[in-house]
């Protein structure tokens, strides 16, 4: 049963035919669970910038929604995001928000030569900003734990988020939305190897 206009307009954006929203995050959990996996094979090659995140949820999701690769500005998705008491970017700011978060990284030499504990602090820094840009629809997390794989290769470390779970995930970034990034560092430090 499909409970608001928001469902509803998600249901409408999906190219797998699910009529409720069950049927459909079945589905895009086998899907996205395969492609991830051929992302370990063949990674998706890029300048670790906004160009790049938007093409790593293009391949995750480009057969389950008409909007795969699109920020919530490029699809037109005017809706207010949050979780809880944490709103996200407004989907007017999406560009110039992105724009700064991406600067820095690019300022920051993507990380570069840092230390693994330098590193967990400047990712757990960035994947915050991740967190509160939320571009996407759906599939904001799956996208961001692979970009941030990406970003840790090309410094040097191996990131794998394989023993990180959900229930840790959420209240990293619940910590990281208030201020507090040590949670999400600590996180980071769990799955660097």
């Amino acid at each position: 049963m499909v409970e608001s206009d928001f469902d509803k307009e998600l249901l409408a954006a999906n190219l797998l035919e699910a009529h409720t929203l069950t049927q459909l995050y079945e589905k895009e959990k086998i899907l996205t669970n395969a492609k991830m996996i051929a992302l370990h094979n063949a990674p998706i090659v890029g300048e670790l910038d906004y160009i790049h995140l938007k093409k790593i949820h293009h391949f995750l999701f480009e057969h389950i929604y008409t909007w795969a690769g699109k920020d919530r500005y490029e699809a037109d998705i005017r809706a207010t995001f949050g979780k809880g008491h944490t709103l996200f970017t407004a989907y007017d700011k999406l560009p110039m928000v992105s724009k700064l978060l991406f600067d820095a990284l690019k300022e920051e030499v993507y990380f570069r030569e840092q230390d693994v504990k330098t590193f967990a602090k400047s990712a757990a820094v960035f994947m915050n900003g991740l967190n509160i840009l939320h571009p996407f629809r759906e599939g904001n997390g799956r996208t961001q734990r692979i970009f941030m794989q990406y970003v840790a290769q090309r410094a040097g470390h191996r990131l794998s988020f394989k023993d990180v779970t959900e229930s840790e995930m959420i209240k990293a970034s619940i910590h990281g939305a208030r201020g507090n990034i040590y949670v999400m560092e600590q996180l980071f430090r769990k799955a660097l190897r």
